[in-house]
């Protein structure tokens, strides 16, 4: 279903043809939201010395409403508006005295909506009870404050920062942007926000965005240069899943990073030794089964804890012991560790089981294997790039539940010349960053650094062309933060450097990360 939503002008609306009633079959899409009739406003949008209690708007199609009772909002909210509608009519009325010489705009926050594919849109009138109307503009950009990336379809409200009473919003544009209009120069609180439930405030569970003070002075039509960055907050700590997967494995999930964690079975402690993060918020945890139909399962970690019931019918119990690469490429650079992964805990291995060949040649390649939890590491002579073709017969690892089933693939060690380098200079920078290598929309590495003198040196990069973020780590943590509205914190700022960088096999590029006024 396509959708989209625009801030509409009623006094700057192209007339169109009217939709007939119902649903359309065949033809094109409607794309587009119901639209005013513009010269039919009555009393016209931008009105002055307006002394009446109703407006009436013809639309271009029949149309229904959304909510009506929190999404139509008088500003300044001197009174309470009401709605309805009558074929292509919208009539709005109240009974409350408006104030002399004030302007006042009524919002309709994607109240109105066509009948077929419940396109909407944010719509003002605008009228004064004085002789004129206040004229100052103001524009402003919303981005995502991770990746920096224009918010389409976002609220940009000015409030009262006295009264925090709402003054004057709009929605941002596919570009980002969002125009205010009709507003009083003052000094006034700015919020962006995912307005979900329609009430024009913003509430902790939606994404949004400020200053660090949250104040503006306008005092003339302008456009700021900053951009907003609104953020996720950060959801509750729970964990949300605790599925068990033959034939030995509980996959928990939570919606927060896993940081020290304890687990435990209808009050019985796991191993340490039994469990492993898959990655910041996935835990596998293995267990005996045979014992287990169903119970509690407790997760504690150093910042919440949180229990999930679980039951396991016997249809499930049933599953094979799997080996597979932890490389999905099934490739590895000269520092990493040549190792395979086992859906159990391995308990021992025949090694008079498993082989290792040239692939080019079928010769025997000498190894040393070790395991833990249940992950097995193999050591190999290194030297020049050379597949491997590994081949594991059935049994040849005994496990927890029972013993693997049989495995046979090709693994590439490359060497070092497949690879580049990248000397990055960033003393620029003071403060503790976290540098992040990115390869078209990848993270392929991230660091923890303290800036210095000294040059970064990043290797083992295949070619390709890389840009890198710098992520400022204000309180040492090695990850980013989000921002918190109910404390006004901010989120960690992130200087994106988005020319790339091209590496090639074999060669060092210096890299200078010097921040930019944008950037900081």
């Amino acid at each position: 279903m396509a959708r989209y939503g625009y801030l509409i002008f009623l006094s700057f609306l192209i007339l169109a043809s009217c939709a007939q009633v119902g649903t359309i079959t065949g033809g094109e899409t409607d794309t587009s939201a119901p639209k005013p009739i513009a010269e039919k406003v009555n009393p016209p949008n931008a009105s002055v010395n307006f002394t009446g209690n109703t407006v009436e708007i013809p639309f271009d199609e029949y149309f229904t409403l959304s909510s009506p009772t929190t999404s139509i909002q008088m500003v300044p909210p001197h009174a309470t508006v009401k709605a309805v509608m009558n074929k292509k009519t919208l009539t709005l009325s109240w009974e409350e005295e408006l104030r002399p010489n004030t302007t006042y705009a009524i919002y309709l926050n994607k109240t109105v909506r066509d009948l077929s594919e419940r396109n909407d849109s944010i719509m003002q009138y605008v009228f004064s009870t004085g002789s004129t109307l206040d004229s100052t503009r103001f524009s402003v950009s919303v981005v995502d404050a991770y990746t920096r990336s224009p918010i389409a379809e976002t609220v940009v409200a000015l409030y009262d920062p006295k009264s925090d009473s709402l003054v004057n919003f709009a929605q941002t544009d596919r570009s980002g942007k969002a125009n205010l209009t009709y507003l009083r120069p003052g000094t006034y609180k700015i919020i962006a926000f995912q307005d979900e439930n329609k009430d024009l405030q913003p509430q902790a569970t939606e994404e949004v965005g400020f200053f660090a003070d949250s104040l503006i002075t306008i005092d003339s039509t302008t456009t700021l240069t900053t951009p907003i960055r609104q953020f996720k907050p950060t959801p509750r700590a729970e964990l949300t899943s605790a599925e068990f997967v033959a034939p030995a494995t509980f996959l928990l999930k939570t919606t927060v990073d896993i940081d020290d964690p304890t687990v435990a079975i209808d009050g019985i402690a796991i191993d340490s030794n039994h469990y492993y993060l898959e990655d910041e918020t996935t835990l596998h945890v293995f267990v005996d089964p045979t014992e287990l139909s169903s119970g509690k399962i407790a997760l504690t970690t150093s910042s919440f804890s949180d229990t999930s019931t679980f039951r396991i019918i016997d249809a499930k119990r049933a599953g094979t012991v799997r080996i597979e690469s932890t490389q999905k490429n099934k490739t590895f650079a000269p520092s990493q560790a040549l190792t395979f992964r086992v859906n159990d805990l391995i308990e021992s291995v025949d090694t008079s089981l498993i082989r290792l060949s040239n692939s080019e040649d079928s010769t025997h390649i000498p190894y040393e294997v070790s395991f833990a939890k249940n992950e097995l590491t193999f050591e190999v002579e290194r030297g020049a790039t050379q597949e491997i073709l590994f081949e594991f017969e059935k049994e040849a690892l005994s496990t927890t539940t029972g013993t693997s089933e049989a495995f046979r693939g090709t693994i590439t060690l490359n060497s070092a010349k497949k690879y580049g380098i990248v000397s990055l200079d960033i003393s620029s920078y003071s403060s503790p960053i976290i540098l992040q290598i990115v390869k078209g929309s990848d993270v392929v590495r991230e660091l923890s650094l303290i800036p210095s003198s000294e040059r970064v040196l990043v290797s083992e990069l295949l070619p390709g062309d890389y840009s890198f973020n710098i992520i400022h780590d204000e309180n040492q943590n090695g990850r980013w933060d989000t921002g918190d509205f109910t404390s006004r914190t901010l989120p960690e700022q992130i200087d994106h450097y988005s020319t790339t960088t091209k590496v090639r096999a074999n060669w060092e590029v210096e890299v200078e990360l010097v921040p930019t006024e944008e950037e900081e």
